[in-house]
This record gives structure tokens, sequence and C-alpha cells, in this order.
């Protein structure tokens, strides 16, 4: 979802940082807060030292840290091979040597829960949404929640494959983070919602609309009344997609789930969203079998369909892509221009990595429905899974703007071996193709 190029920028650089170090910004409340470990990349440094789960992080090289802004900014600062790491586990101080740089946990600052207002109305039982889940697509994270709290049994994996998200790779024509988002471009989002037999009706507010804003919140007052979550951008720190679970005085303050949650439980928004996703009503789910087809033939589409609006897609994508990291004048760009094409392609990168093991968990799990096209849809698994495995590890071709201390950390070097990687994961997509002609044919 595309908007100011300002927001963009907000995006790229937080969003990534979450895979790593799960965002959140805690400036504007005095409430004591805690920086907690969330999870641990796994074969991570972290993981190798011996960091776990629910560790409460205080001192990075021996300086006390209690925002992931802090770590950031010690991080920067460090001239030594490696670090001391101090966390808390049960009551105790434990500490850790940990070379320096990414670190591999996903950090989070919380908050006691929220104490809600006697006017409140909240929809219970809504789960986290949280990058150490795996799920970095947040758009189709949120669509799991709703969908299993609306008694769909389906979940991330088949809605990641049967919407075609798993088959998708776009690049704006211009360096922009917002082209692994499912909603723009080919909407994968939209298809997610339509597998799923998912009556909805997207509503897009521009900020300065004050009447078409009151509207809104109305609207999603009648929603959560109805016990309906709605899901909504821009909720908290940057444009992802997140969860409105409830609301309270008198609607001015949105009761939420998002990716930059503060608390164990639901947050406070800090902004009102612009673009909200109303789910209106359920239908018949179409068949299992039936969604399976769909999504080969959007793999084919997304494939062979040179550009959607703004966005070249499938092998056009890869064209367009490898065009601009070859072209582009990097040491002319200014500060602000060369941060965005290195965090946009920092990010498109990795989500490529994550779409395609996605693609090999879904393959791999429906193959057998389809006794005709097993061996068929086990070779396209086994494309994908070398496809990702040709692109990893991405830090050594990929630079975010957390742990860059010099333009000289995205070097023309790097730019070149993922030039190389990225050719040949093209090749692999053109052996995709083929097959995946062979199975819509049939």
């Amino acid at each position: 979802m595309k908007k100011a190029a300002a927001a963009i920028l907000v995006f790229l650089l937080a969003a990534n940082l979450a895979l790593w170090a799960g965002a959140s910004d805690l400036d504007k409340t005095t409430e004591t807060t805690k920086l907690v470990v969330q999870g641990v990349v796994p074969k991570s440094p972290a993981e190798a030292a011996g960091i776990q789960q629910n560790d409460v992080f205080i001192e990075y090289n021996g300086i006390p840290a209690h925002t992931v802004n802090e770590v950031n900014e010690l991080k920067k600062k460090v001239k030594t091979d490696s670090v001391d790491v101090t966390v808390l586990r049960d009551g105790k101080k434990i500490i850790f040597k940990l070379p320096a740089g990414q670190m591999g946990v996903y950090l989070k600052e919380l908050l006691p829960d929220l104490k809600y207002k006697k006017d409140a109305v909240v929809i219970d039982g809504i789960p986290k949404l949280d990058w150490s889940t795996g799920k970095s697509n947040s758009f189709l994270a949120a669509v799991e929640v709703i969908a299993n709290h609306l008694g769909i049994d389906k979940d991330y994996v088949y809605i990641y494959g049967v919407s075609g998200a798993a088959f998708r790779l776009h690049f704006h024509k211009d360096w922009c983070p917002s082209s692994p988002d499912p909603t723009c471009g080919y909407n994968s989002g939209e298809q997610a919602l339509k597998v799923l037999g998912l009556k909805y009706h997207f509503v897009h507010i521009p900020e300065d609309d004050t009447t078409g804003r009151q509207e809104l919140r109305k609207n999603i007052m009648e929603n959560i009344d109805k016990g309906m979550p709605v899901i909504a951008i821009d909720l908290i720190n940057v444009p992802e997609w997140g969860i409105i679970t409830g609301y309270q005085t008198g609607g001015e303050e949105l009761i939420c789930r998002t990716y930059f949650d503060r608390r164990e439980g639901y947050d406070i928004a800090d902004k009102f969203p612009w673009v909200v996703c109303f789910i209106d009503s359920k239908s018949e789910i179409p068949t299992d079998i039936d969604n399976y087809k769909k999504s080969f033939a959007i793999a084919q589409e997304n494939l062979t369909t040179p550009e959607y609006k703004a966005y070249a897609s499938g092998l056009a994508g890869f064209d367009k892509w490898l065009e601009r990291l070859k072209t582009d004048d990097f040491a002319a760009m200014d500060s602000t221009k060369f941060v965005n094409a290195s965090h946009s392609n920092a990010w498109i990168y990795d989500r490529l990595v994550e779409d395609r093991d996605f693609a090999v968990q879904y393959l791999e799990r429906i193959a057998s429905e389809f006794p005709e096209l097993t061996e068929k849809l086990n070779t396209l698994a086994k494309l994908y899974r070398e496809e990702s495995e040709l692109l990893k590890p991405s830090k050594d071709v990929i630079m975010y703007q957390f742990n860059m201390k010099s333009r000289d950390d995205w070097s023309p070097e790097m730019r070149k071996e993922a030039v190389l990687r990225l050719k040949k994961a093209k090749a692999k997509e053109e052996e995709a193709l083929k097959i995946w002609k062979q199975i819509v044919a049939l």
C-alpha cells in the first residue's frame, strides 16, 4: 500500500528493523517499560550464546539499554568485534558475549497491560501479531487471525499459497518497500479474502478529509459492536497492517493488535488509519481443490504479466530489479535516496526468500491432493527451495539502515553479488514457469 514518500521511508527504516529487533516507539509515554526477548532467530549468534525467549534485555556492551532505539544507537558505536549483552532471567543477571552487529533476537518494548475505561468495547481472544512468528506478511497474518476468529480453520501457509502471495515478485518502478505488500500491484490480499469466503470492502480516507474520518470512525465502532475485528494500516509506529479489536473514550481511542504492540495484551493505536478493510460477512468457502487450482493459475499469471499498475511483476520484476542494481548511480544519490534504495532492496530481497520458503511448504503440503500432478508439484517445491537457498544468507548482499555505519556498508561488491544471485534465482523461476504452464494446461 503506497503512501507519501516520507511514510514509505519510515516504513523501511522500521519495518525491517523488526525482523531482527522488534521495533516500537515509547517516547510519548511515561509508563515503565521493559525490553523483552520475544524470540530468537535459529542459528543466530544469540541462539548460539544461549539467549532465550522472555529474557529481559538490560545492557549492551556494559551500557544500560531499555529501548530498541537505545540498543541500535549503541550498536553503531561499537569498535570491537564482540560485545557483552546482559539480560535478566528469573531475577538473575546473565552476561553473554556476542559478535558485534546483528544478534538475531526479536526485542520488544513492553508496557503494563491496559486498564480499560468504563465505556470500552473490546473483542476478546484476538492473538498477537508479531515478527517472531516468522509471518512477515502483515496483511495475510491479519487475515489468518480474523478467519480463525470467525471459525474458518485455515492457517497462514494455506492463505499464503491459495492467495498466490507465495509465488509473487513485484518491483515498483522506483525503489519502494511497498513492493512486497500483497495489496499492491496484483492484489493477493483481496484474493486471500475471497478464497476464505469473506465479503469485504476497503475504505481509503485522506488525512485532510475530516468528515470522512469521522464517518470511518463511526463505521469502525459499529463493526466492533457487532464483534467483527477490523483490518487497518498504520496504527502504531509505521505503515504495517494490524487489527482494530476495540475502542474506548467514545471511539477516540482505538484498541488494537499490531506488529508494534508495546504490551502483552492489546495496545492503544497512536494514529488513525488511512486505509481500512472491513469484513462484512462470510459465505460458503470454495473447496480446497478449487482454491489450489486457482493458485496455480495465479502463479503463472504473476510470472508472465509484465506489470500491475506501477509494479513490474514476475520475470519482468526480476529484470527491473536487476537493471536498477546494475545501472543506478548509487554514488551520486543523496543520503535519503541511498538509504531508501538500500532498505527497499533489503526488504524486497528478504521477503522474496520468505515467500519462496512458504511456497515450498504449501506445495509439499498439497502435492498428494493431485496424484496426476504430484511429481510436477514436488519439482516446483524443489526449484523454489533451490531458489531460496541461492539467495541465502541475505546479510551478505543487503544492508538495513540500523546496521549501516557508512555507505560502504552496502558496497558495490555486495550489489554485484546480489545481481549474480538474482540472475540464478530468475533462472529457477523460468524453469518453474515451464512447469506451471503444463499444470495449468491440465
